[in-house]
């Protein structure tokens, strides 16, 4: 039998860094935690284009030959050859960029006015309508310019 003395006081479980990750990733409710969440995943998308489009700058000053190849790429040739999918794989890949811009910068102004206006929490079911019928009512024409581009061959030559 083991003395008394050896044996240690107890602690409390501490779940590890997975576990608590997932936890904070599981739904909770309300439209306040998915507003937050879409807000977040929409940065890291303006995040991940402006990093895409540093890199893409770079490539004018530092070298220009590589620059009018990614910019082929994005009028959908590739290797001299013209591909209308890549065209409507970066003209979608546009228009959610823009669907991330747009969401963000008018859930934002949501999220400000919780800032300013710390009774406007009481309310943010509404206003969280309000900024989705924006979004929305922004987005239809928006989609439809973006869009409306592949309907006809595109605007460069090709080569």
């Amino acid at each position: 039998m083991a003395s008394s003395s050896s044996l240690r006081t107890p602690r409390a479980y501490q779940r590890g860094s997975w576990a608590r990750l997932f936890e904070g990733l599981r739904y909770g409710g309300g439209i306040g935690q998915w507003a937050w969440l879409v807000h977040r995943v929409t940065g890291l998308g303006i995040l991940a284009f402006l990093i895409i489009h540093i890199i893409d700058t770079f490539l004018v000053v530092a070298y220009p030959a590589e620059y009018d190849f990614t910019v082929d790429i994005y009028g959908g040739v590739f290797a001299g050859t013209y591909y209308w999918l890549l065209r409507w794989a970066f003209r979608f890949a546009e228009l959610g960029l823009i669907a991330c811009v747009l969401f963000h910068s008018v859930n934002g102004v949501r999220v400000v006015l919780f800032d300013l206006w710390p009774a406007s929490s009481d309310h943010q079911k509404r206003l969280f309508q309000v900024a989705m019928a924006v979004f929305v009512l922004i987005m239809i024409p928006v989609t439809w310019v973006v869009l409306s581009a592949l309907a006809g061959p595109p605007g460069h030559a090709m080569p």
